[in-house]
């Protein structure tokens, strides 16, 4: 079964394929062993592939479809009132913001790294906030998720667009 965890595992691979556990775990604030774990589940579920060169190879149709369809149902928020954080959603892109005239209200992942106040929104992964200075493409596409996982239908057509215009930036 796939865990909160695994999604940024599989956004890490496809963001940095050439990664090694140990880069991986650094990065997202986990153990080694937690991120082959996530590395197998993923592979498991046909998410990515088993490879000689990496860790694995992501499959991108899937990940996407899953990324679209299932993390929204499957990793449903908790969220707080208010809380103070890392902003994440549509306020962590301005650029998608103030190209589709979005005003929605703010979500932040709640840490004490963060400036902002807004929706507490219970991240993917513990160490979602971090990323925001340590790699900021995967803090994106976090956010982009967030959007996906709270928005009402409108926005979430917006994010998923936006989420497609991210993954194909990637491979170009």
């Amino acid at each position: 079964m796939l865990t909160p965890l695994d999604v940024a595992v599989l956004l890490h691979l496809k963001l940095h394929p050439d990664d090694a556990y140990a880069v991986i775990a650094g990065k997202l604030g986990i153990g080694r062993s937690t991120a082959h774990a996530s590395v197998a589940r993923l592979v498991r579920s046909g998410l990515a592939f088993a490879s000689r060169r990496s860790t694995a190879v992501v499959a991108d149709g899937p990940m996407r479809e899953f990324l679209v369809h299932g993390v929204p149902y499957a990793f449903a928020p908790d969220t707080v009132p208010r809380a103070r954080g890392v902003v994440t959603g549509f306020r962590a892109l301005p650029d998608v913001m103030q190209r589709e005239l979005l005003d929605p209200l703010p979500l932040v992942w709640p840490s004490p790294l963060g400036e902002d106040t807004g929706i507490g929104v219970e991240p993917l992964v513990p160490g979602a906030p971090d990323l925001r200075h340590r790699d900021p493409k995967l803090y994106r596409l976090l956010a982009l998720l967030d959007s996906l996982r709270l928005a009402d239908a409108r926005e979430r057509e917006v994010a998923r667009r936006a989420l497609d215009e991210e993954l194909a930036s990637i491979e170009s």
